[in-house]
């Protein structure tokens, strides 16, 4: 059983970036970044996820190539939707535009695997219902009670409400979660004490933050203080501008971690190699400051690629020396 799990989407995607070339139905998902995220630190990883009979299995053999353990990967015995197209404005934000008629603007011809395509509704009303891509007990491998540390992207509710109490029971010390924006809403808050329970990180962009708690308070401190009475450990935040800030609940310490600076390629990724690096930096150090500063590198990193497996091309000195620019930068306030 590797040392770290990663429990979450896989997807095959396709990506028109804010500039250059699109990667046409390639592998990507929340949990292959996070993977490269982590593995980026040397670490042995392992996947958790469902696909369907059409997901490409050379691609999973390539990961176990690599040596990372994909036995967690569950096949099911029908076509399963995990396409996922993104556009990128030159900003860097994801486009409203329909995919058919990015394509068009840009010139490039439709691929024809995604005649069929059309994208996934939101699903708000029913947080309990499971989805097909909804994560079962039932999906985790033989022995993963073995694994150091776990972290769970972004995902479905319910997924999320029910996978993080059977690892700690298993006996896996230290887990971090990502919600995902779906069910980030105002609507959810008085939910968050049973999801954050437990948890050694809570790992949230500002604007899933500010959509929680909405009319409650603006100031983000003051959001961090009231997760942390629902026994999680750290909270993190992720800026939009990169900036990351860290509120230790047992120590009521603040820190502010700025962003690593970079020549923005594909966005695509970048909070979930961020999650991907702190939970090596945590797992190897105890040291939630020098969590995020390897997550802040891998976050970096995956801006400045093209896919997810990119990243697994990094030169050692490279990250070693981000690092220690991101540490140097580091400041408790």
């Amino acid at each position: 059983m590797p040392t770290y799990l990663f429990l979450g989407p896989l997807n095959r995607e396709y990506i028109l970036p804010p500039q250059g070339k699109p990667l046409l139905d390639v592998p990507g998902g929340e949990v292959l970044y996070a993977a490269a995220g982590a593995a980026l630190w040397g670490a042995e990883v392992g996947l958790i996820s469902r696909v369907g009979e059409d997901f490409p299995q050379t691609w999973l053999d390539d990961l176990a190539a690599r040596g990372w353990d994909v036995r967690g990967v569950r096949r099911l015995p029908e076509p399963l939707e995990t396409r996922r197209v993104l556009v990128y404005e030159p900003s860097g934000r994801l486009s409203p535009q329909s995919p058919l008629a990015a394509f068009a603007r840009r010139g490039i011809t439709f691929p024809k695997s995604l005649l069929n395509y059309n994208p996934p509704p939101v699903q708000r009303a029913n947080l309990d219902k499971p989805t097909p891509t909804s994560l079962r007990i039932s999906d985790l491998p033989p022995n993963f009670g073995d694994a150091r540390a776990a972290h769970f992207c972004p995902h479905d509710f319910l997924t999320h409400s029910l996978l993080p109490a059977a690892l700690r029971t298993a006996g896996v010390p230290i887990i971090t979660l990502a919600p995902h924006s779906a069910y980030m809403t105002a609507l959810f808050y008085d939910r968050l004490p049973a999801l954050l329970t437990g948890l050694t990180a809570f790992i949230v962009t500002e604007a899933q933050l500010r959509a929680v708690f909405r009319e409650r308070t603006s100031d983000l401190w003051e959001m961090a203080e009231t997760l942390g009475q629902w026994q999680v450990r750290y909270v993190v935040i992720r800026r939009a501008e990169g900036e990351v800030w860290l509120y230790d609940v047992n120590g009521n310490r603040r820190w502010v971690v700025p962003g690593y600076p970079t020549r923005m390629v594909d966005p695509t990724g970048a909070d979930d190699a961020f999650a991907g690096g702190f939970l090596v930096g945590y797992r190897e150090t105890l040291d939630p400051v020098q969590a995020v500063v390897q997550g802040a590198v891998s976050a970096s990193l995956a801006v400045e690629t093209r896919g997810a497996l990119a990243l697994l091309d990094t030169l050692p000195a490279l990250v070693s020396r981000r690092a220690e620019v991101v540490s140097a930068s580091v400041q408790q306030v």
